[in-house]
C-alpha cells in the first residue's frame, strides 16, 4: 500500500543480549511523556506500526492525522506512544518473545486505555499477543483493506474503518484518459505482501483480458525493471501496485521506488494509493492515509469517552477519491476537461495572476494615474501642433507653471540627455542652465550616490518604466541635501516614446527624523540583547543547580541498584516491588534532568563544541520525532567565541523545531562550514514552506534568530514558499586566531 519496507536478521545469542539491554533501558529510562503534565492523568494510547513501515510516507501521514485529531478534538489530555514491531519474523518464537517481553516491561504499571494498529501485520501482532501485552484494551485498526479483514475473525472490541484499494476503478480511470491503450504493464515486487496483491490484481483485471494485453513485471531486480519501463511499446500504460522488495532481495519504500520508475518510464503510470500522486503517478482512484488516520483517531475518541466498541463495530470502507498530479497531466498531454467530475488535482503551478495579483493591481493603479497625467500632456501636444503660435503659448505656459511650482522639475529627451530644468531647480543648485543640461546635472550628485543614481536612471529609461530614487544633491551653498526623485516616461500622441519628465522633493528633514528613529531602534535592540543575555545566564544557573542536585540522587540510586544485584530480596514479589520503586525514581530523575537541563542550556556546547552539539541535536530530533536530519560540516574553526557558538546552536534548534511543528516532512538538512572571516550555516527542508511576506508568518522564532545574530554581527536570509520547503542561510563573522577570541554574550549585549 505504499508504506515502505525493511528486512534483516539477528542470531539468537545477539537477540537475547539486545532484548535484555533494551528491557533495562525501557524500565529505567522511560520517557519525558511518562510524567503527567497536570493534575489530570492523560489517557494512554499505544500505536503499533510494523517495523517495515517506519518512515514510509503513508505512515507519516497516518501518524500526523492521528496526533492532530487527538490534539484538536480530545476534551482531555492524551498521551500517544508509537511502537514499531518487527512482523517480518512472526515464525521466530524466540524473537517474538523478546519483543513482547520488552513491550510488557515498558508498559508495566501503566494503564493503557487504547491500542491503534497500522496495517494488517500490525493488527495480527496485536491480536496474537494482546492477552500478554494489553488484556481487555480495545483495538482500533487503521490502513487495513476490507478484503484482508474478511480473511480474519475479529473480536467484538476490535473496530476500525477499512480501506478499499479500488484496482478496477483506477484501471477504468486510466482507460478513460487513454482510450487507445492496448497493453497494461503491471509492476509488483517480490515481498509476500507484493505477491498477495499481484494475485488480487490478476483477479481484478481478468474481465479486461479480452480487449487488453496484461504484462506482469513482478519480482524483477530494480535495474532490469528500469530498463523494461524505459522501452515500452506505443499505446501502453503502467499500473504500479507496490515494490517492498525487488527480485534481488533489496528492500524499497514503494513511493521511492515509484519515483525511480517514473523518471525512466516512457508511458504514463497509475496507482491506487494517494502517496503515489506526487511521486510520478498520473493519478488514480485512491484512498488517503490522512483520512484513515482521522477516522481511527475519532473512533478512539469515542472509545476513550466510554462508548462500548460492541456498539460501534467495524464501519464501511471509506470513500475513495479521483486524485491527479497536475504536472503529470501536462507531461502526458491530458486535459483537465477530460477528468471525471469532482476530481482533485494537486501540485498545480500557480499562474501569473496568482503570483502577481497585487503587483498588477498596484501597477495598474499607478499607470492609471500616470495615464491621466500623460493624457493631459498629449492633449496639450495636439493643440500645439495646430499652429506655431499655439505651440509657443503652450510651452510658455508649461514653463511658467513649472517655474512657479515649489518642487524641482526636469525633463529629458529620447537620448537620455536632460533638456529642461525649472527655476526652483536652478535656484537650488545655483548653476546656469547650460551647465545642467545633458548629463551636467550629475555633477551635483554626491560622489557616493552618483553611480547608483545613474544606473537607476539608465536602467529604467531603457525599459521605459517609471522610477523613484533617493540621492544627495549639492545645494548652492555647498550643502548636500537628500532629494526624492520621481520620473515617468512621456509618449507622443501616436504612442511613440518622447522622453521623461520628473520632479524632485527635498526630504532632508524627513531623513533626519528617520535617522533618529533608527537610533531608537538600535537602543531597543541593545535592550533586547541584554534581556536575551540575562535569560541565558539564568538558564545556565538553573541548569547547573539542578544537575548538581539531581546527580547526587542518581549516584545514590546506582549504588542501590548494585546492592540489589548483589543481595537480591528473598522473593519475587519483593524483587518486583524494589524494581518498581527504582523505576519510578529513575523515570522522575531522568525526565527532570533531560527536560530541564537540556532545554535551559545546551551543556554539550561547552563540553564537546559546536559541531558535536549540533550533530547530537540532529540525532535527538530523529530519535524523538522521526525526522531524518542530514548534518554536514567542513572547515569549521577549532575556536569559536561562546556567543557565536550559542547563537548558531539556538538557530539550528529553532529551525529544526519549526520543521517538526510546521514543515510536514520527515527530512531536513543542516550544513555548517567555515568561510573567509566567519561561519556559514544553512538549515533546509523540503516541507510545506510558507510565505515570509504574510503578516502572520513573522513569529517570535525568526525575531529571536535576527536578534541573536545582531548581537554577534551576523546576517540571516530566509527563502521559503508554500509547498516549496524552507531554507535559512546565516553568516556570522569569526575573528582570526591571532585576534581577540570575541566578546561573550554579556559583553555583546552591553555593547
Amino acid at each position: 500500500m505504499g508504506m515502505g519496507g525493511k528486512a534483516g536478521g539477528e542470531s539468537a545469542p545477539h537477540l537475547r543480549g539486545l532484548a535484555s539491554a533494551l528491557a533495562v533501558v525501557a524500565v529505567l529510562a522511560g520517557g519525558p511523556s511518562a510524567v503527567a503534565a497536570g493534575p489530570e492523568t492523560p489517557k494512554l494510547v499505544v500505536v503499533l506500526y510494523p517495523n517495515e513501515s517506519d518512515g514510509a510516507p503513508g505512515i507519516v501521514l497516518v501518524n500526523g492525522a492521528i496526533r492532530s485529531t487527538f490534539a484538536g478534538e480530545s476534551p482531555g489530555p492524551v498521551e500517544i506512544r508509537n511502537e514499531y514491531v518487527d512482523t517480518s519474523r512472526l515464525g521466530n518464537s524466540e524473537f517474538n518473545h523478546a519483543q513482547v517481553s520488552l513491550l510488557r516491561q515498558k508498559y508495566a504499571g501503566r494503564k493503557v486505555d487504547l491500542v491503534i494498529t497500522g496495517l494488517s501485520s500490525g493488527l495480527d501482532f496485536a491480536l496474537e499477543h494482546r492477552d500478554e501485552l494489553f488484556p481487555g484494551v480495545p483495538i482500533v485498526f487503521v490502513a487495513v483493506d476490507e478484503r484482508e479483514l474478511r480473511a480474519r475473525r475479529l473480536p467484538p472490541d476490535v473496530i476500525g474503518v477499512p480501506i478499499r484499494m479500488d484496482l478496477s476503478g483506477t484501471l477504468e480511470l486510466a482507460l478513460r484518459l487513454h482510450p487507445d491503450t492496448r497493453r497494461v504493464f503491471v509492476i509488483a515486487g517480490s515481498a509476500p505482501f507484493d505477491a498477495e496483491w499481484e494475485a488480487e490484481a490478476r483477479r481484478a483485471f481478468r474481465p479486461y483480458e479480452d480487449r487488453l494485453e496484461f504484462v506482469y513485471l513482478s519480482g524483477l531486480p530494480m535495474d532490469e525493471l528500469l530498463g523494461r519501463v524505459a522501452d515500452l511499446p506505443d499505446r501502453s500504460l503502467v499500473y504500479y501496485l507496490h515494490i517492498h522488495q525487488d527480485g534481488g532481495g533489496k528492500p524499497f519504500v514503494p513511493a521511492e521506488a515509484l519515483e525511480r520508475l517514473a523518471a525512466r518510464a516512457n508511458a504514463p503510470i497509475y496507482g491506487h494509493v494517494d502517496t503515489y500522486v506526487g511521486r510520478g503517478a498520473v493519478g488514480g482512484r485512491v484512498f488517503t492515509f490522512e483520512a484513515e488516520g482521522r477516522n481511527a483517531a475519532r473512533l478512539g475518541l469515542r472509545l476513550l469517552a466510554g462508548e462500548r466498541p460492541e456498539s460501534i463495530r467495524v464501519a464501511e470502507a471509506g470513500e475513495d477519491i479521483d486524485l491527479f498530479d497536475w504536472r503529470q497531466l501536462r507531461r502526458w498531454g491530458i486535459g483537465e476537461g477530460n477528468l471525471p467530475p469532482g476530481s482533485v488535482v494537486r501540485y498545480r503551478d500557480p499562474g501569473f495572476w496568482d503570483l502577481y495579483r497585487w503587483h498588477v493591481v498596484g501597477a495598474v493603479s499607478v499607470c492609471g494615474v500616470e495615464a491621466l497625467l500623460i493624457a493631459g500632456l498629449l492633449i496639450q501636444r495636439v493643440k500645439r501642433r495646430r499652429s506655431e503660435a499655439a505651440l509657443r503659448e503652450s510651452e510658455a505656459r508649461f514653463r511658467l507653471m513649472a517655474d512657479a511650482a515649489p518642487i524641482l522639475i526636469w525633463s529629458a529627451g529620447v537620448d537620455k540627455a536632460c533638456t529642461y530644468f525649472n527655476r526652483p531647480w536652478l535656484e537650488f543648485t545655483g548653476r546656469a542652465p547650460e551647465r545642467e543640461l545633458g548629463d551636467g546635472w550629475a555633477e551635483g550628485v554626491h560622489p557616493a550616490d552618483r553611480a547608483r543614481c545613474l544606473e537607476v536612471y539608465t536602467t529604467h529609461f531603457d525599459a521605459r518604466e517609471p522610477f523613484e530614487m533617493v540621492y544627495r544633491l549639492r545645494r548652492h551653498d555647498g550643502e548636500y541635501r537628500w532629494v526624492l526623485d520621481r520620473g515617468v516616461p512621456r509618449l507622443s500622441p501616436d504612442g511613440a516614446f518622447a522622453g521623461y519628465v520628473g520632479a524632485c522633493t527635498d526630504i532632508t528633514d524627513r531623513r533626519r527624523a528617520e535617522d533618529g528613529l533608527l537610533a531608537s531602534r538600535r537602543e531597543l535592540r541593545s535592550l533586547t540583547g541584554r534581556l536575551l543575555e540575562a535569560q541565558e545566564a539564568e538558564r545556565r544557573r538553573v541548569a547547573r543547580e539542578l544537575h548538581d542536585d539531581l546527580n547526587q540522587s542518581l549516584a545514590l540510586l546506582a549504588v542501590e541498584i548494585d546492592l540489589l544485584a548483589h543481595r537480591p530480596p528473598g522473593s519475587a514479589a519483593e524483587t518486583a516491588k524494589c524494581l518498581r520503586g527504582l523505576s519510578a525514581r529513575v523515570k522522575e530523575l531522568s525526565s527532570s534532568v533531560h527536560d530541564l537541563s537540556h532545554q535551559l542550556h545546551p551543556s554539550k556546547l561547552e563540553q564537546v563544541g559546536l559541531v558535536a552539539a549540533v550533530r547530537g541535536l540532529c540525532k535527538e530530533l530523529k530519535q524523538h520525532h522521526g525526522v531524518d536530519v542530514v548534518f554536514a560540516h567542513r572547515d569549521v574553526p577549532e575556536v569559536i567565541p561562546e556567543a557565536t557558538a550559542l547563537c548558531l546552536y539556538r538557530i539550528v534548534q529553532e529551525g529544526l523545531r519549526n520543521v517538526v511543528k510546521h514543515g510536514g516532512t520527515d527530512r531536513a538538512a543542516v550544513e555548517l562550514s567555515g568561510a573567509p572571516g566567519g561561519l556559514r550555516l544553512r538549515v533546509s527542508d523540503d516541507g510545506a514552506g510558507f510565505d515570509p511576506a504574510a503578516p502572520r508568518n513573522g513569529g517570535l522564532g525568526l525575531v529571536s534568530m535576527r536578534e541573536r545574530l545582531h548581537l554577534v554581527g551576523g546576517e540571516i536570509a530566509l527563502d521559503s514558499r508554500p509547498a516549496g520547503g524552507t531554507r535559512i542561510d546565516v553568516r556570522v563573522p569569526v575573528p582570526a586566531r591571532d585576534e581577540p577570541a570575541g566578546a561573550s554574550l554579556a559583553e555583546a549585549a552591553r555593547g
